[in-house]
């Protein structure tokens, strides 16, 4: 009581600690070990520690499928939906493609910025044209087992800069970008050099 640290309120601390470099699905993964680690040797939760990435973190096997790297909170539209308000979703999040689902979670398509522009070339932007008509209805997808050389593999084969990550059951469970995977050479990087620079690793 005197700490005003509840669990919930650890997790949270240690999320906003941690490396802005590292993707949501790691710093959950850290927080859940940390979580463990604490439980185990019966420490009241007053008394942990922050969570934070263990040296030697940057082992590959972490960031080897989908899963590890998508973002699960995805914005969605519906085939319905007005293009206007798919362009300002763009617009107030910065995405640059938004999928497309039907009322049970299945993937129907894609509306990206590139759909968007093409209309308001052809001066349809005035118009309440629905997300449907300028959708892509057939978006390349991968699955969350996949590797990420998988998708970066599709994502230059197709030529877009975000993939859609659908299940099995075409249930759509996430988005993989190519800013996600900015940030992941970013925090690669960073782990590299500085392990070039720290004394104790020569």
């Amino acid at each position: 009581m005197r700490s005003g640290r509840t669990g919930a309120q650890w997790a949270l601390d240690s999320f906003a600690a941690m490396d802005e470099h590292r993707t949501k699905p790691e710093r959950c993964r850290a927080i859940a070990a940390a979580t463990l680690k604490n439980q185990e040797e019966g420490l009241p939760v007053a008394q942990w520690e922050l969570a934070a990435f263990e040296p030697g973190s940057s082992d590959p096997d972490r960031l080897q499928t989908i899963e590890q790297v998508m973002t699960s909170d995805v914005f969605t539209l519906h085939p319905e939906d007005l293009v206007n308000l798919g362009a300002s979703l763009m617009d107030w999040e910065h995405l640059c493609s938004v999928p497309v689902e039907d009322q049970a979670g299945h993937l129907l398509g894609m509306l990206s910025y590139r759909s968007v522009l093409r209309l308001i070339s052809r001066g349809g932007a005035k118009v309440g044209v629905p997300v449907r008509e300028i959708m892509d209805h057939d978006p390349p997808t991968i699955r969350p087992e996949a590797t990420t050389l998988e998708a970066l593999q599709a994502m230059r084969a197709h030529d877009v800069s975000a993939l859609a990550v659908v299940n099995r059951e075409g249930r759509l469970v996430g988005i993989v970008t190519n800013h996600d995977f900015l940030l992941l050479a970013a925090a690669l990087l960073e782990e590299r050099l500085g392990e070039r620079e720290d004394p104790a690793t020569k």
